[in-house]
């Protein structure tokens, strides 16, 4: 009896670090979101970060990295589809206050609606939806759409295969 219990109780020591660590949920979808934001609007005199370069790991999803490092190989030096930061939606981040308005568990993944604001706008909602999968046990963002962006990766994706062909024109 004393071997069971001695083997059960270890069995549980071994156990309840990985039940109290769990999955991603909703609430660590929500604090990936809070420390995303964190960094915005960029602090002058740096250090910068930068979600579609150096910091992409920290932020997204190898196929939205990848379509980045191709955006950029592509256009060579020049502006290609990556011409904002996708996370801000913008080029220039001042004055913006992101504010979480939802975190949805979606099966395994989960989405996060932020509404952007930004100094002297009118005050609209300015919602983004970050689509957002499990990578290694971190939530990091899979897509984003807003308004008429129904997938950020579906467009960035077409966008990468018309560069590839010379297509320079729809953009």
């Amino acid at each position: 009896m004393k071997t069971w219990m001695l083997a059960a109780l270890a069995a549980c020591a071994v156990a309840m670090p990985a039940l109290a660590a769990g999955g991603p949920d909703a609430n660590a979808a929500r604090a990936f979101i809070q420390k995303l934001y964190a960094h915005y609007p960029q602090k002058e005199g740096g250090p910068f970060f930068e979600p579609t370069g150096k910091n992409a790991a920290e932020v997204f999803d190898a196929p939205l990295i990848a379509g980045f490092k191709e955006d950029a190989r592509l256009a060579k030096g020049e502006v290609g589809f990556v011409d904002a930061d996708p996370i801000c939606m913008c080029q220039d981040d001042a004055g913006l206050k992101a504010k979480i308005v939802s975190v949805t568990m979606k099966g395994a993944n989960a989405d996060a609606v932020v509404d952007l604001q930004y100094e002297g706008g009118d005050g609209k909602p300015n919602l983004l939806t970050l689509h957002l999968v499990p990578v290694n046990g971190q939530w990091r963002v899979h897509d984003l759409s807003m308004g008429e962006v129904k997938s950020y990766l579906g467009d960035l994706t077409k966008a990468n295969a018309r560069h590839a062909k010379g297509d320079w024109a729809h953009d």
